[in-house]
């Protein structure tokens, strides 16, 4: 319970920064014919969990503004993680090609609200190693498995071209073999 309660104080500190960033840093650089360097953006996740469950997750991604709206890219995932309840330790990786398109470009403009967030479409599809992932190897467990995630995202400005991105995705793949369980939820920056 602590560690929920440690988690929830956390991503409500960071929904109250995102809500009251100044509307100037919003980026707006899409709309003045930007060059092609400055379309790409990096970023990623990183995910920590320590105590009896130990969990390690490194998400870097690289991408490209195709349009205003339109956002496509590639990335890379590494987990690991060790029980000691379980005396178990494991690890996945892979890759995974993402692709967003902005439905509400500011919040603010849609709604009655001082908000400079947008609201995207999100799809990923992963492609996880997880022969080492398991404490039970089942004969005709696969190697590689196809992760297909969708879902919405909500992307708070954090200054003049980086991003806080709250994702809420759902696994159309949902499986004992999936390392990820319905509602996924990601958070993730872009630089």
């Amino acid at each position: 319970m602590i560690k929920f309660k440690n988690i929830t104080i956390i991503l409500t500190l960071i929904l109250c920064f995102s809500f009251v960033v100044n509307d100037e840093a919003h980026a707006q650089y899409l709309e003045n014919d930007p060059t092609p360097a400055q379309r790409v953006f990096w970023g990623g996740n990183i995910g920590l969990m320590f105590g009896t469950n130990t969990y390690i997750s490194i998400n870097p991604t690289v991408g490209y503004r195709l349009t205003n709206r339109l956002s496509a890219g590639i990335g890379g995932t590494y987990n690991w993680t060790k029980s000691v309840y379980y005396d178990y330790s494991g690890q996945s990786y892979g890759a995974n090609i993402f692709a967003s398109f902005t439905i509400i470009k500011r919040l603010g403009d849609a709604i009655p609200i001082n908000d400079a967030g947008g609201l995207l479409l999100y799809g990923e599809l992963s492609y996880l190693n997880i022969s080492n992932y398991y404490v039970i190897q089942l004969p005709n467990q696969p190697a590689w498995v196809y992760t297909p995630l969708a879902g919405i995202a909500y992307q708070s400005p954090i200054g003049q071209r980086s991003y806080l991105v709250f994702m809420v995705l759902y696994n159309f793949s949902e499986s004992y073999y999936s390392p990820y369980s319905n509602p996924v939820i990601k958070a993730s920056f872009q630089f």
